[in-house]
């Protein structure tokens, strides 16, 4: 039995999200590395919906065309809804199609997807290991698995086992090799600020995404990382992770490690082997700031082998936040991890975190942090307990939406603000008017096409007199 696999990436549901598109945009890497696990004779296509205009629209004509036996779903809790919507749309199409959907909501809230009507199946955790096992149960024509790592919507046993722990990860989630035949890869990007005093081509180079590992050990209280993992950390072959970079056409590089620096000794012999192997290429990853401090000349072989771009979840300069969001981190590492990758000439993308409970003077203390910490590309997100977890759960009364999981984007909040919502969101937009003005492409004075200049600044202000509006997209009473 030769069977058909599609596997959806879902369109991003909330305007914000769309928004962000056009700053960053990678490859559907879990859908590609999925397909990796499906072996001839079966067929698998990738449908990207983040890529169209019209994405209901590609949507059906993929299924019309492709007429798949399977259909796979995937995504975070903030494209839940999306996914609904899909689903019922190929449910109406090709009724005897396997559906199914897995990601990130169904794995932290699988109850949520209760919908004998839409899904036939709930996969939790790996779906590489997950799609090996059911269709090998589909090519016999056997009865689809049921565990607490597949699910059956439809099954009596569906509630019981949904509210078993997740299982842990597999290896072959980690080791198989992503299809990027499957897609176009000249349709992803990232917005990239280039080297001080220098020319760059572009603001928006191609860009792939390259994953060496997966997990975290810290266990910060905005983060789902470590509840998904089950609090495991597995780590591909440096070998491996170091052919995967050279085989690639793309100049940049985005880790998108969990915790890219976990294993600094690991690190240390990937860089070393890109170097040894003349592979010259420019990259972007995530890193603490506490790793930065003790491991500088970590960084100092990295910004050798090509790293351009850190991305450092600060979340503040203030102690007792810190503290309050189990960070493991303070301030003065926070300053002395700035300074360190400032003397490397890196580019910093610095990540603060707002809590709901602001008030004026705190988000005059974080403007002061961005005079601060300048220059950087800064992202500002709302602290907001994560789906899934134990604080989302004990939060649901105060929750001010009906859908917190549909607002669940790191821009709205989902908790009750101190300050009315309209004057929150007039300081949220400031900030990230007054981010804009420090990015590094514009103080280090970095020549910039003139067409992505244009871009960068009238999609930023876009954004920002959306931001300042975001306050209707809630009741009335709250604003």
């Amino acid at each position: 039995m030769n069977l058909k696999i599609l596997l959806v990436r879902p369109y991003p549901y909330m305007p914000t999200s769309k928004w962000l598109q056009t700053m960053l945009l990678l490859e559907p890497y879990a859908q590609e590395l999925i397909a990796g696990a499906v072996q001839e004779p079966h067929d698998v296509k990738i449908c990207d919906l983040a890529v169209h205009k019209k994405p209901v629209a590609a949507f059906k004509k993929a299924l019309q065309e492709y007429q798949p036996d399977f259909i796979g779903f995937g995504g975070f809790s903030g494209q839940f809804r999306t996914n609904k919507e899909l689903a019922a749309i190929a449910k109406k199409i090709l009724p005897e199609a396997v559906v199914c959907i897995g990601g990130i909501h169904s794995s932290s809230i699988p109850l949520d997807c209760k919908y004998p009507e839409l899904f036939d199946l709930v996969v939790r955790g790996d779906g590489v290991s997950a799609i090996k096992v059911i269709i090998a149960a589909m090519e016999r024509g056997e009865k689809l698995p049921e565990s607490q790592w597949i699910l059956q919507p439809a099954s009596e046993n569906f509630d019981e086992l949904a509210k078993k722990p997740p299982p842990a990860l597999h290896p072959d989630g980690i080791n198989t090799k992503p299809r990027r035949d499957l897609i176009d890869v000249s349709k992803y990007y990232c917005l990239c600020y280039g080297e001080p005093g220098r020319k760059t081509k572009t603001l928006f180079p191609e860009i792939a995404c390259v994953r060496t590992s997966v997990g975290c050990p810290n266990r910060c209280s905005f983060c789902v990382v470590h509840f998904l993992a089950s609090g495991k950390y597995l780590q591909r072959k440096v070998e491996d992770v170091v052919d995967e970079i050279e085989s690639l056409p793309q100049e940049y590089i985005y880790f998108v490690d969990d915790e890219t620096f976990i294993n600094t000794k690991r690190m240390s012999k990937i860089a070393e082997m890109l170097i040894a192997r003349g592979i010259k290429k420019k990259y972007l990853s995530w890193a603490r700031s506490d790793t930065i401090c003790n491991h500088p000349e970590l960084f100092k072989l990295w910004k050798k082998a090509g790293l351009e771009f850190v991305y450092i979840g600060f979340e503040s300069l203030k102690e007792e936040t810190l503290n309050a969001y189990n960070k493991n981190a303070t301030p003065s590492q926070n300053r002395e991890a700035r300074e360190i990758l400032r003397d490397l000439n890196l580019n910093i993308h610095a990540a603060l975190m707002i809590n709901p409970d602001f008030e004026e003077e705190d988000f005059i203390t974080v403007q002061k942090t961005i005079k601060e910490m300048a220059p950087a590309e800064f992202a500002f997100t709302i602290f907001s307990p994560p789906p899934g977890t134990n604080d989302f759960h004990d939060s649901q009364d105060n929750f001010i939406c009906e859908d917190p999981c549909l607002y669940y984007d790191c821009l709205h909040t989902i908790l009750p603000t101190k300050l009315p919502l309209r004057r929150f969101y007039r300081y949220f937009a400031i900030l990230y008017a007054m981010g804009a003005a420090y990015v590094p492409s514009r103080i280090n004075k970095v020549k910039v096409p003139f067409r992505d200049l244009y871009k960068f600044i009238w999609k930023g202000i876009k954004f920002g007199w959306h931001l300042k509006r975001l306050y209707r997209d809630y009741d009335k009473k709250y604003w």
